[in-house]
């Protein structure tokens, strides 16, 4: 039987449990990165005895540089934030800051922070006019684009299958959280790629992502993209959510804690947060 061991992000549980559903005669040891970093001198030993060597191309070097390895296979995740837009992770004291919903912030509830405004006057720019001035509505064929380029340039074609996901509801929790059914076809494309019959099934793996912070679409962005949309906003490790009101509010208590530190979305964010904060500055005039 043959032995692999996939090394990947937040995917890898579904991802892993996922190949298992699909195959039969591979046996699919599985770490996250932060647990294959925990155990880097035991995997240091083993890395050589697996039939493939599965990562998430964004991993390599981080913890282990795999580039020597004969049987290396790479896999990327999903990202796309056509459904999300006013996601943004934000860094604080030279680390990652947390929100009521993990890492994932709001631009427009941090511009209005940043710009002094109260939770009601916060609440009153969550509609589609701001949407709209913010370019909320405009980044479909771009993050499409990018998505099946990212595979298509580790050997997956998947726009058959995001032609599927987009049917009918929203297929991520977040800008890079996938649910389950993507990643399941995923490696279901990956088996054939690697000559591999994958099984006959439409089993699913548990969706675990759903232990985590869940994001909503925005009703008005839902409208656009045929999908349901919501204002509630699901906290990660718990089954429970948050009203929008209550998100602004338990965010803004998160960033009057650090006053008078610094704290501003990831450098990729740039522009587009400073796009949100001239539309807000113009939304109240």
């Amino acid at each position: 039987m043959d032995n692999w061991l996939l090394v990947s992000n937040c995917n890898t549980f579904g991802l892993a449990n996922s190949l298992r559903l699909l195959t039969n005669g591979i046996k699919i040891d599985h770490a996250d990165y932060w647990s294959f970093r925990n155990k880097l001198d035991d995997y240091k030993q083993t890395l050589s005895q697996y039939a493939k060597v599965i990562i998430h191309p964004d991993i390599n070097g981080l913890a282990y540089d795999f580039s020597a390895l004969d049987n290396l296979s790479k896999i990327p995740s999903i990202k796309f934030d056509a459904y999300h837009p006013d996601l943004c992770t934000v860094v604080a004291r030279g680390a990652m800051l947390d929100s009521p919903l993990g890492p994932f912030h709001s631009m427009i509830v941090l511009a209005a922070y940043q710009a002094g405004y109260d939770v009601q006057t916060t609440t009153a720019l969550f509609r589609r006019d701001v949407f709209e001035r913010c370019g909320y509505f405009t980044r479909w064929e771009i993050e499409r684009d990018q998505l099946l380029k990212t595979f298509m340039n580790h050997g997956l074609d998947i726009s058959g299958k995001f032609r599927v996901w987009t049917r009918g509801d929203c297929f991520m929790y977040g800008i890079n959280h996938s649910k389950a059914r993507p990643i399941h076809d995923i490696a279901q494309l990956f088996l054939e790629k690697c000559g591999i019959e994958p099984n006959c099934t439409d089993l699913v793996p548990a969706d675990v992502m759903t232990s985590g912070a869940c994001y909503p679409v925005y009703p008005e962005i839902g409208e656009v993209f045929g999908v349901r949309g919501s204002y509630m906003f699901k906290v990660p490790q718990e089954y429970k959510q948050i009203s929008l009101e209550q998100f602004i509010e338990q965010s803004f208590g998160i960033y009057s804690r650090l006053a008078p530190d610094p704290f501003l979305p990831e450098v990729q964010y740039t522009n587009r947060h400073n796009l949100v904060k001239s539309v807000l500055m113009e939304a109240l005039h």
